[in-house]
């Protein structure tokens, strides 16, 4: 090759679009059983968060979006529940929005959809981690190889729950401007930018990844207050000077995600969360020690950093190709700040992963407000897959000036050699039982071969770019081991698809049935959010948490009939009384509720009690005609009249944010909607603003005059005008002075 091609062949690789491009065919290529055959489902397992849950929320939210509707309540599950406040959702992120846009099939999200969805959040993993690289002036492969990394690999790899992969993505942009500030660029600028990420972080759907994020940066604003003069760039601000770009961060990130974190702040007052404790618990209890015990790291599971298979709880493993770059970076680099602070951030979320094990975790699950919410400490350990990965790239591009590179060529041939030891002395034993040997031959043919050609690159046999590329083929050979890698075969996950696709017939009936209808389900035979799934009401639902008013009275037979719960499906009848009306194919039935009351209905007789959850308890444990007759109220009951006749209601129509009724009175009463109450439902009668009560501690009721009148109650809470204008104003804000900045005369 001429000198000339040489340089063509440079330039071209030099481009700044071909790294990303590259990441991408790299994600694309590892994510294969998603993208390249369709024999894969994201759907999987009898107990899988993703089909039961996830996916049905999503689902929802697409036929809403579809139907030009932003849903804030679902109107499904349990009598109704606001959504964007229960935060996991997703509904405030924008690239969730993508999906829910996506063209239906048959009233469904397509499955190619939600696997590029699945692709499309590990990619802008990569892409970020390659940018912070990159602004830290690493090489392109370096970079590279950090992206893949941290996109691909560790808890990115592991984990199996979009709603907190989607946070983890920003953490990467957060230290990227952060780390500008630290260098005196642009520094008020470059804080807003940072604390933006943080706030994007948090609309993504999940608290507890946005929290341990929060707790490194926390970390790293506090280093910099504390730091003497020396430690930085000159012009970059320290001491009392770091104040203000932090005011400015704090404030960027919570303008950023109020339109999330408002309304899930006001729910999390009103509603109860389920935590593996013996109680559920309330916002101002914290999670019990014994529950971030029991999510803590194992100590032993540290073996599992290098071992694929070795963990209890959050998956630690990273590979060996990641480990010794980054310990090659860390020592070689000791001196840079931005390495030190990674080297800080990837100690410390491992340290603080140890939950119970270690003091750090009890010291701040003790101080820190919200720590104790993030109740899965060993999920920390992505902060130590993060540092890890950014400190790679400062592996690679120092690996020829690092001075123990040849020692560790040798250690990790003796790491290989001791890993295929056991795993042949473990298959010489019958009958033992335990790890994956195959999984852990692999830890030890990564070991052998990254040994291999460390010595080689070492000795000058291999240039950095062919380097590069063949450490970034290990990696990419120990992340099989881990990425997907338990995703089953599709003849594997029939069980739960069959479930999912067998109660076709029976949702046909149900849509028959005169609106409304609402149904409970065993839910040993649909453990899936049978409601949001298939848009029928259901009494029931798997949610990490409820509101308080409902999960009072929801064990009561009278409290379901209040609902209007008409229906059950199982395969036997739940209670007496219940009469066969359908039977599916798939062996369950569908019961009638004869005693169900319709889902509205009218009373002329109201009275207090006092709001004591014993006595509202008390109050309902009354035959149903008894309480269709006469409400009870937590305020001063308005004043009704009693008149012969009977009134006619009816419930004419009701999406996800609002209610249609009319009623025809043949005198002042209390007409009472078989749905939720929550603070932020609205209602008019003809117009004219009404009252909402809170008829039998958990309904929603308005008063109404004798004669024909129209009905309307509509879901818009203030936390979410509020919050929604924050963060809108927010994003403009950070917009212009993004274009700001790239002016010449920027500051």
């Amino acid at each position: 090759m001429s000198d000339a091609d040489r340089h063509r062949r440079r330039s071209f690789l030099d481009q700044g679009f071909v790294a990303p491009v590259a990441l991408l065919l790299i994600t694309v290529a590892v994510c294969w059983k998603l993208t390249l055959t369709n024999q894969y489902p994201m759907v999987k397992g009898d107990c899988c968060d993703f089909a039961n849950q996830i996916l049905p929320w999503y689902q929802f939210q697409a036929a809403e979006w579809q139907q030009g509707r932003f849903p804030l309540w679902d109107p499904y599950l349990w009598g109704g529940q606001p959504l964007l406040a229960q935060m996991q959702p997703g509904a405030a992120y924008p690239f969730n929005w993508l999906l829910f846009w996506a063209p239906l099939r048959g009233g469904e999200i397509r499955e190619e959809y939600i696997h590029w969805h699945w692709v499309l959040i590990h990619y802008l993993g990569a892409l970020f981690c390659y940018l912070l690289c990159r602004d830290l002036r690493r090489s392109r492969g370096a970079s590279l190889f950090a992206g893949a990394a941290f996109g691909l690999g560790g808890f990115m790899g592991d984990v199996g729950w979009p709603q907190m992969l989607s946070g983890a993505v920003w953490a990467p942009l957060v230290f990227l401007f952060f780390l500008r500030m630290v260098r005196g660029e642009r520094p008020w600028s470059n804080s807003v930018f940072s604390g933006a990420c943080l706030g994007a972080s948090l609309l993504s759907g999940h608290h507890q990844v946005p929290i341990f994020i929060a707790l490194g940066a926390a970390g790293a604003w506090l280093f910099l207050l504390a730091a003497p003069t020396g430690t930085a760039d000159a012009a970059a601000p320290r001491g009392l000077r770091v104040v203000a770009p932090a005011a400015l961060f704090l404030v960027s990130l919570l303008a950023v995600s109020a339109v999330q974190t408002l309304p899930a702040y006001e729910y999390g007052k009103l509603a109860l969360r389920w935590v593996s404790a013996p109680e559920a618990v309330g916002w101002d209890q914290k999670v019990p020690y014994s529950v971030h015990t029991q999510f803590s790291q194992h100590p032993a599971s540290l073996l599992g950093i290098i071992i694929p298979g070795i963990f209890q709880n959050a998956n630690p493993f990273i590979g060996l190709a990641v480990i010794s770059m980054a310990l090659t970076g860390l020592a070689a680099n000791w001196r840079d700040l931005a390495a030190r602070l990674f080297g800080a951030v990837a100690l410390g979320g491992l340290v603080f992963s140890l939950g119970g094990y270690a003091l750090l975790h009890g010291i701040l699950y003790s101080l820190v407000p919200l720590v104790d919410k993030a109740r899965n400490p060993s999920m920390a350990v992505f902060l130590f897959h993060f540092g890890a990965a950014a400190l790679s790239a400062y592996g690679i591009d120092g690996f020829r000036e690092a001075r123990w590179t040849g020692g560790l060529a040798r250690a990790l041939w003796g790491v290989g050699a001791v890993i295929w030891t056991v795993v042949l002395a473990a298959s010489m034993i019958p009958g033992v039982k335990g790890l994956d040997p195959d999984r852990v031959a692999m830890g030890g043919l990564a070991a052998l071969l990254l040994a291999a050609l460390l010595w080689a690159w070492k000795q000058d046999h291999l240039g950095r770019r062919s380097a590069t590329l063949c450490l970034t083929l290990v990696m990419l050979l120990e992340l099989s081991t881990l990425t997907l890698y338990a995703l089953p075969h599709r003849e594997q996950a029939q069980v739960h698809l069959k479930r999912m696709s067998e109660n076709f017939d029976i949702v046909a009936y149900l849509k028959t049935r005169p609106f409304p209808v609402r149904v409970e389900v065993d839910d040993q035979q649909i453990p899936y959010n049978f409601g949001d799934l298939r848009g029928i009401d259901q009494m029931g639902g798997y949610l990490a948490s409820l509101t308080i008013n409902v999960n009072r009275v929801q064990a009561g037979y009278q409290a379901r009939m209040l609902f209007g719960t008409n229906f059950y499906i199982g395969a036997k009848p739940l209670r007496e009384g219940q009469v066969e009306a359908f039977a599916g194919s798939s062996g369950l039935k569908v019961y009638s509720n004869p005693e169900a009351l319709p889902r509205v209905w009218s009373v002329h007789k109201a009275l207090r009690i006092p709001n004591e959850e014993w006595e509202m308890v008390r109050r309902l444990d009354r035959p149903v005609s008894e309480l269709r007759q006469e409400a009870f109220l937590l305020e001063p009951p308005p004043a009704l009249e009693s008149c012969p006749g009977d009134d006619e209601v009816r419930l004419l129509r009701r999406d996800s944010n609002r209610v249609l009724l009319t009623a025809d009175m043949r005198c002042r009463g209390l007409v009472i909607l078989g749905e939720t109450f929550f603070p932020g439902w609205q209602a008019a009668v003809d117009g004219a603003p009404a009252h909402i009560y809170e008829a039998y501690s958990v309904l929603r009721a308005v008063v109404v005059e004798r004669g024909f009148h129209r009905i309307e109650m509509w879901y818009r809470p203030r936390s979410f005008v509020w919050g929604a204008a924050l963060s809108v104003l927010a994003t403009l804000g950070v917009v212009l002075v993004w274009l700001l900045n790239r002016r010449p005369d920027g500051n």
